[in-house]
């Protein structure tokens, strides 16, 4: 409803907002952020993951990359779900482009010295929303915990 009156009284700012909530790059940042939260506690590596990839998989500047882990962050506060986001993916990726990304949500779940079960969780259902395979789920968490340095 906010945004809806955000849209009547400004807009001018309602193309913008409607552009980045169809963006690949936004939807996974948004999914990426959400595993972060799950356990209720974003470590600094976890952030570091999370704009690691928009650097280097969506070409994004450093600072164009902290802009969308904010709007990330602050689009999880007001979400009341994946849907929104996995729909994106699901209309503009292939099937390997997806499985990348359930690799990139168990990075950051491995990011902060090791998985929580809740991250876990998210993983899975965002996973089974984006259509991958359960065994593609499980080659992407052992491929994640194998990029982990050791301590």
């Amino acid at each position: 409803m906010l945004k809806t009156l955000q849209a009547l009284f400004f807009p001018d700012d309602r193309g913008k907002e409607t552009a980045v909530e169809t963006r690949v790059d936004a939807a996974v940042a948004i999914l990426l952020m959400e595993v972060a939260r799950a356990d209720f506690d974003v470590a600094d590596d976890e952030l570091e993951v999370i704009r690691r990839t928009l650097v280097d998989d969506f070409a994004m500047a450093r600072d164009e990359a902290d802009e969308l882990v904010r709007h990330a962050a602050a689009e999880v506060d007001d979400s009341t779900g994946f849907f929104p986001f996995v729909r994106v993916l699901n209309e503009q990726l292939g099937s390997d482009q997806k499985r990348q990304v359930v690799e990139t949500l168990w990075r950051v779940a491995y990011a902060d010295a090791g998985k929580h079960h809740l991250e876990e969780s998210v993983i899975r259902q965002i996973a089974d929303l984006l259509y991958v395979p359960h065994s593609d789920f499980i080659r992407a968490r052992l491929r994640a915990e194998e990029s982990v340095p050791p301590d």
